[in-house]
């Protein structure tokens, strides 16, 4: 008992020292570990999972487990304690490896009592007068802890194996071996939701509930997303709570809104929203996420008009902030809002307000179509043909504004200036429909050399029933029979705009399908007083027709059903004339009562096409 003194002093003084030790290790830094602690304050204490049993799977011992030679495979891995490392004493010696192991923790008591029992046991042993020194190695401590920090912790297990196998009986401190440990299961539940692995989060974190700390948020974060994707949206809810409720720090608490924000329904969102302001000093913080709700709920209303509406007050709290922000995309989201209840002139309004905070190319979209629908053509066509380059929708919109111009059937003229603008941009954008609107209005004028080549673009561009019929007519009108024959050839099976003509493409009295066909069966046969004149006028009608002179082709048309009962084919023919003068409602009567009479593909087609016509969202291309 004569060094009973002199190790106890010992222990003291080495207690002393190694509590220093753990001091400074605690102020390294451990990148991305770091947040992970084991302590848990008033504010930090773990958030209780209302954990259901674990499912067990097979993992790598923990480090503990590895020192004591226990394997997970065999013990449960949660909840276990530090286990004391054992060696077997060689024959005639005295088992020390416990007596280490409590210096190794620095429990003075512990060394004291295991002394008196080995004195005991062996009388005429000493205890080792550098116990403290071999038990605690500082070199051997900053290594582990640099690798630690550094997050190599594979290489964390191979420094304890390269040092055991130096001295069986060294053991890292406890506090290294509980930090280890739990950012080898912060490392397993990161991996399984990356994975998307939701069950395996959830297992981990239930096991484990000392990991769910404000400290390390981004784990109660994760286990959150985890509850979400298995519908367990209260647990989730009461998670994010937890948060906001407990943990100090402003960022983070801002963060878990916005991320709940992106995983629940808003009704769930605004609660939350209502709790974490209710938290001394929380004031405003979470005004971006209100905001960003608003902007969510408006933009589906934009883009739905029927779905939920805003509560009014909100609407208006988010018209104030989008002013005193001067948030232009906020004013353009609103200009969407009010255009989809058609309400112009408050789009207008928006859209012209978000203009002057900033060059938003969708802002100026917004504002020259709230134009166009107010009938204010000419400042929409100004505006939009100045944005014109900013964003192809832009053009489009110029082009489909001057289309409506350009294919009136008695257009107005055009300055020279202007067509020359309209053409350019119709053909950097290779408008089918403003080529096609080009075509018309050459037509319509009686420039039928102009009117073809535009015709031809347009059917180059994207064919539709239109450009090729526009392309057949201005063929004819130039006397360009190859052409003319060469379209319908091509194109008169598809169109029966197109097949109209093709079922008169024959010269007056020849042979066939042609005006002698017309004839005889507009005369009921021949023979009556009526027959010939009938015959003349269909022939007279279909002349008309092919000339694009429709207005003329129907005069005719009425006066044959005076002398004579009008045919099938006639009637297909009366029903496109009324068609080309855009006369859509009274071709879409003529094709039905046809198609209700005797339905064929031609009466099909007429209906479905002048009945498109009528609808007012057919903008063209």
């Amino acid at each position: 008992m004569k060094h009973m003194a002199l190790i106890l002093g010992c222990i003291g003084s080495a207690f002393v020292l190694s509590g220093a030790q753990a001091a400074d290790s605690l102020k390294r830094p451990l990148a991305s570990l770091s947040s992970v602690q084991t302590e848990s304050t008033d504010t930090d204490a773990p958030f209780d999972l209302n954990a259901r049993p674990a499912v067990s799977a097979a993992a790598k011992p923990s480090l503990s487990e590895s020192l004591s030679g226990t394997s997970a495979l065999t013990a449960p891995r949660a909840g276990r304690s530090l286990v004391q490392p054992k060696r077997e004493a060689a024959a005639g010696s005295v088992d020390e490896s416990a007596l280490r192991f409590y210096a190794s923790q620095n429990d003075a008591a512990r060394v004291s009592m295991e002394i008196k029992r080995l004195k005991v046991l062996n009388p005429s042993w000493e205890p080792p007068t550098n116990l403290f020194d071999e038990a605690r190695d500082p070199a051997m401590d900053q290594k582990l802890w640099d690798l630690f920090g550094t997050g190599r912790l594979d290489e964390v297990r191979a420094a304890v194996d390269e040092i055991r196998a130096t001295d069986p009986t060294w053991q890292p401190s406890a506090e290294f071996v509980k930090k280890f440990e739990l950012a080898e299961l912060r490392q397993q539940l990161v991996a399984a939701s990356d994975a998307k692995d939701s069950a395996s989060v959830l297992s981990v974190a239930e096991a484990h509930p000392d990991m769910m700390v404000c400290a390390d948020v981004d784990v109660m974060w994760r286990v959150a997303e985890a509850l979400v994707h298995t519908n367990e949206v209260d647990r989730a809810q009461d998670l994010y709570k937890h948060i906001l409720t407990r943990c100090p720090n402003p960022a983070e608490r801002l963060a878990t809104i916005q991320k709940a924000a992106e995983l629940l329904p808003a009704t769930a969102i605004k609660p939350l929203i209502a709790v974490g302001q209710r938290r001394p000093g929380a004031g405003r913080e979470f005004e971006s996420v209100q905001l960003d709700l608003l902007r969510r709920q408006v933009g589906k209303l934009a883009a739905d008009p029927t779905g939920e509406p805003v509560i009014a007050s909100e609407l208006r709290s988010f018209e104030t902030l989008t002013t005193q922000k001067k948030a232009a995309n906020d004013a353009v989201l609103l200009g969407w809002y009010y255009y989809s209840k058609k309400d112009w002139p408050t789009a207008q309004t928006w859209f012209k307000q978000a203009m002057s905070w900033d060059r938003i190319p969708k802002a100026v979209e917004g504002y020259a179509l709230a134009l166009r629908q107010q009938g204010q053509l000419a400042e929409a066509e100004t505006l939009s043909y100045e944005w014109r380059d900013a964003d192809p929708l832009i053009a489009k919109l110029y082009i489909e504004i001057l289309a409506t111009a350009l294919t009136e059937p008695k257009p107005a003229a055009m300055d020279a200036g202007r067509l020359a603008r309209t053409e350019s941009v119709i053909e950097a954008a290779q408008s089918v429909n403003g080529s096609q609107a080009m075509g018309w209005y050459y037509y319509n004028t009686g420039a039928f050399q102009k009117a073809s080549p535009w015709f031809s673009k347009s059917v180059a561009w994207g064919a539709n029933e239109t450009n090729v019929l526009g392309l057949a007519l201005a063929a004819n009108r130039m006397k360009d029979r190859a052409l003319f024959q060469k379209v319908l050839a091509e194109h008169g099976t598809q169109y029966p705009a197109v097949a109209a003509l093709k079922a008169y493409d024959q010269k007056p009295g020849s042979k066939g399908q042609g005006g002698t066909r017309v004839a005889k069966r507009g005369g009921g046969g021949g023979g009556g007083n009526g027959g010939g004149q009938a015959g003349q006028l269909a022939e007279a009608a279909v002349a008309q027709f092919k000339d694009g002179n429709y207005k003329e082709a129907l005069a005719t048309l009425d006066k044959r059903a005076a002398v004579s009962k009008e045919d099938q084919g006639l009637g297909v023919l009366r029903g496109w004339a009324l068609y080309q003068l855009n006369q859509y409602d009274k071709a879409r009567d003529q094709f039905a009562s046809m198609d209700k009479k005797q339905s064929s593909r031609d009466t099909q087609y007429g209906l479905y096409y002048s009945s498109a016509k009528l609808d007012p969202l057919n903008l063209g291309d």
